[in-house]
């Protein structure tokens, strides 16, 4: 009885930590029209779920669907238009069996297998965050 109770004790404090954590961009931070951005992020691999802020609010959000490695968010920050154009190839790559070799050849062959995001504002590329 005392080792049922210490399973389900331990059993999810186990399973959490075997879980992938979310994989966090470097900041950057650029000065557009006189306001000064840092921009940030956070890619979370099980959900495949992207959030991307600006000066430490989240403001653009989303999730890749079903083996689509491309992602492109748009949203307003202080009256300035903030998109991001993603691309992850993790997202294919990281897919087991044939899938996953195919997709990586693929990707390897077109120059485009890491995961980042174009930040723009304004429609114009002011920096890359790398995942």
């Amino acid at each position: 009885m005392r080792v049922a109770l210490i399973l389900c004790v331990l059993a999810p404090s186990l399973l959490a930590a075997c879980s992938s954590p979310p994989r966090v961009a470097q900041k950057k931070q650029v000065e557009v029209a006189g306001h000064k951005l840092e921009f940030g992020g956070e890619y979370v691999p099980k959900q495949t779920t992207l959030t991307l802020s600006v000066n430490g609010d989240p403001v653009l959000s989303g999730r890749f669907p079903p083996y689509t490695p491309t992602l492109n968010l748009r949203s307003e920050y202080q009256g300035m238009e903030v998109s991001a154009d993603c691309y992850f190839g993790s997202v294919l790559g990281g897919k087991r069996g044939v899938l996953g070799i195919v997709a990586g050849a693929v990707q390897v062959g077109n120059g485009r297998s890491g995961d980042k995001c174009n930040v723009l504002v304004g429609g114009k590329v002011v920096e890359a965050l790398y995942f």
